[in-house]
């Protein structure tokens, strides 16, 4: 009997709370907007509600280059980076503004590409001059997150479809008590190869603003050739998360996800040549604050290649998250201007945030470097190495990164560090 009442009592609360949400919607959308917008939302609810749509969108455009020459390659180029194309109240909120602009230049700044892939794994001796990059090399599949409107998503594939021919936009899962039909996951992929399967898994376990949003992992199997095949992960964390350990839950969702998505759509006979994780993962591999998300198990499955060992990266590593506030300053406003700041161990700290974070709160939006005794920023180990943005590799997969890159071709455009990575399938 204490059992039942309790459980009427924890839904009641539920009923209460959504009720309390939607009331302030309302009393937003009437505020700031009007009756039409408001009847507009509520169309939508109940579009979402009756007519349950899937929870991406997949486009396919024609094949772009030598297909026979694609499918016999042995090295993959995989790039990874944050964009922040929402609507333009969410953009000036983070010090971005103009996403139609932005949208069109991002997508030719991301096809700003060498005709090469990384190998700089190959050098005696690798330093940031080696790793951090002013264009992109040939990359074979980009994943990108915080593409959230589907207009955006158009503009990009505007843009990118002169390279690429397959496209995954629009993810996200609209019901009522997943997201209240707000807002969507905002992952994109762009890709040479064709998809043969994707499923797109929300995370549970999300905290204050992220219940309006579709945060979660988006799973895919590629088919390079008849023979050979790849999966690719592309996950957003969560931003902010305050005390509670939103991001450790959401990674151990991640990885139940991605495990079972591999066995559910693998074949016997295929080969898998390399499986790869990629996102903004929202925490470092340094901070205090992030040391329980630093040793969680998906890094025994995953290697990251920047990481010597949780709380230490290699010397090599940059930050990947921008300081807001200071990213449009003309110091960090070209690819080679930018690029130059994040070699420099100092300089960096000034527009790069520090890999001390105690605690992930809306004050890393706003926040300086520390200082020296004397009023002083100077070099630290964890100078300007907040690395928040990762391509993680399958240990059991029969590839090696042969390359690794911090990417500044989107300087001014977006507050992340697109990161690359190059890997050589291992040949029988």
């Amino acid at each position: 009997m204490y059992f039942l009442s309790g459980t009427i009592s924890c839904w009641i609360s539920r009923c209460i709370f959504i009720i309390m949400i939607i009331i302030i919607i309302i009393i937003i959308i009437l505020k700031f907007f009007g009756i039409i917008d408001f009847v507009g939302f509520l169309l939508w609810i109940f579009i979402c509600s009756v007519f349950p749509r899937k929870k991406y969108s997949y486009l396919e455009l024609g094949t772009k280059g030598n297909k026979k020459s694609e499918e016999a390659k042995e090295v993959f180029t995989l790039a990874c980076a944050n964009v922040l194309l929402a609507n333009e109240v969410f953009c000036r909120w983070n010090n971005n503004g103009n996403p139609m602009a932005r949208s069109k230049l991002i997508g030719q700044r991301l096809l700003q590409q060498t005709p090469y892939f990384l190998q700089n794994f190959l050098l005696p001796q690798l330093c940031k001059k080696d790793t951090v990059i002013a264009d992109l090399p040939d990359v074979d599949i980009l994943c990108i997150q915080e593409v959230w409107e589907r207009y955006w998503a158009a503009i990009m594939i505007d843009q990118l479809g002169l390279k690429y021919s397959y496209f995954i936009h629009d993810v996200g899962d609209h019901r009522l008590k997943a997201n209240c039909c707000l807002f969507g996951s905002g992952l994109f992929v762009a890709c040479k190869y064709p998809i043969l399967a994707v499923e797109f898994q929300p995370f549970q376990f999300r905290t204050h603003y992220a219940k309006f949003f579709s945060y979660g992992v988006l799973c895919l199997k590629i088919q390079i050739n008849k023979e050979r095949i790849a999966y690719v992960a592309n996950l957003h964390g969560q931003a902010y998360q305050g005390k509670e350990p939103v991001l450790y839950h959401q990674l151990s969702e991640s990885l139940s996800a991605i495990n079972a998505f591999r066995l559910k759509t693998r074949l016997p006979e295929e080969n898998v040549i390399f499986d790869v994780v990629c996102g903004d993962f929202n925490f470092d591999n340094m901070s205090p604050g992030d040391a329980a998300t630093q040793n969680h198990p998906l890094f025994n499955q995953y290697i990251d290649a920047c990481s010597k060992r949780p709380g230490e990266d290699h010397h090599w590593t940059v930050g990947t998250e921008l300081r807001q506030l200071r990213m449009h300053e003309p110091i960090v406003s070209t690819a080679d201007a930018l690029r130059h700041v994040l070699i420099d161990d100092v300089r960096r700290r000034q527009y790069v945030l520090d890999a001390d974070v105690e605690e992930q709160t809306t004050a890393l939006a706003s926040i300086d470097p520390s200082t020296d005794k004397n009023g002083k920023v100077v070099c630290e180990s964890w100078g300007g190495k907040r690395r928040i943005d990762r391509i993680l590799l399958r240990k059991d997969s029969p590839a090696q990164v042969v390359g690794y890159g911090f990417s500044s071709v989107l300087a001014g455009l977006t507050d992340h560090i697109p990161v690359t990575l190059s890997l050589k399938v291992a040949t029988d």
